[in-house]
């Protein structure tokens, strides 16, 4: 699908359903080969810059070692590294002309989702959302990806998922992404969480527009038992708004006090463990984006039970970023 070849990834916005699917027969493809022992050198001599503004495990790592696998390089450009956030010595538009004279990609990963959008425009080459407030595509795609694994065809499943309880304050990025999947894919998306934390409302308009044509839903409900009755899969994550978010690095990711203590009194209410699991179908499989906060997000329990893909769920990270690079970058044929 050559028509994927340069453009920018800052969202599930960006792709078609098609496109979602041809991304994640991709991602299955390169899996497949890599545990066959098949190399797919696809980026040979390339370069992507990764530029992270807050901190990242499974993000930077599985960004460097799919550029590897593809025998290309990414280099970590954080704060220390960059004339700009703190040090405020460079223009942003000077920073992100410069990177792409060097560079064949960009992963971005930003707390405010305007800088996302000003390096695309700057650059002229593809920008790819690493998380940010607004969307986290590259986790959205993992997550389908482990549920195809799972349950086979998509369409029709009932996701739940679960706003569970963390002092952290992590963005609604994914949820907005997994509100756009069900749209354009065709799952019944079932979004349990407190008042004052829901996604993104446009976002959601967006999705249930998607879902006329796909045939899927999205639901927003203010109880676990709503959302996780007959459930096929249960994928858990806490998230505050864009704007809790923004003030990540002057709260040390905590919030403002009031906030912080309005947060708490929900810490009893939204944890999920067995009994939560035990109202799903009894093959249902539990996700979890990770890091988690456990015994608080969800309970060992359920985390460390048969049911829990998380760890699968992880790994799918680095086969669909290899294929998002690999289609972006113009190195799959």
């Amino acid at each position: 699908m050559d028509d994927l070849k340069g453009r920018d990834l800052k969202g599930i916005a960006d792709v078609n359903a098609e496109e979602i699917k041809f991304i994640l027969d991709v991602s299955h493809q390169l899996k497949r080969e890599l545990k066959m022992g098949k190399p797919h050198r696809l980026l040979e001599g390339k370069s992507l810059a990764g530029i992270f503004e807050t901190p990242s495990t499974r993000t930077s790592i599985s960004f460097e070692t799919a550029m590897m696998q593809l025998g290309g390089h990414m280099m970590w450009l954080d704060q220390h590294r960059l004339w700009v956030g703190e040090a405020a010595e460079e223009d942003w538009h000077d920073t992100i002309k410069t990177i792409t004279r060097y560079v064949d990609g960009i992963a971005y990963r930003s707390i405010r989702r305007e800088r996302l959008e000003s390096a695309a425009e700057y650059a002229n080459v593809p920008v790819i959302d690493a998380s940010s407030p607004l969307e986290h595509p590259c986790q959205a795609f993992a997550d389908v990806m482990t549920m195809q694994e799972k349950k086979g065809d998509v369409r029709k499943l009932k996701v739940a998922f679960c706003w569970g309880y963390r002092t952290a304050n992590p963005p609604a990025g994914l949820t907005n992404s997994t509100m756009l999947m069900a749209g354009k894919l065709g799952f019944d998306l079932v979004i349990a969480c407190p008042e004052g934390f829901d996604p993104d409302m446009e976002i959601k308009k967006r999705a249930e527009r998607e879902a006329e044509l796909s045939g899927g839903s999205i639901k927003i409900v203010r109880s676990y038992q709503e959302a996780v009755e007959d459930a096929d899969v249960i994928n858990i994550y806490s998230w505050v708004s864009p704007e809790v978010f923004a003030r990540g690095l002057e709260t040390h990711f905590q919030g403002d006090p009031e906030f912080r203590e309005m947060k708490a009194s929900l810490k009893e209410e939204w944890c999920v463990n067995k009994k939560t699991v035990s109202l799903a179908r009894k093959d249902a499989v539990v996700m979890h984006c990770l890091p988690v906060s456990r015994n608080t997000e969800v309970t060992n329990e359920v985390l460390d039970s048969p049911q829990s893909v998380i760890f699968d769920e992880a790994e799918n990270r680095l086969h669909t970023e290899k294929a998002i690079l690999a289609l972006l970058m113009g190195g799959y044929r």
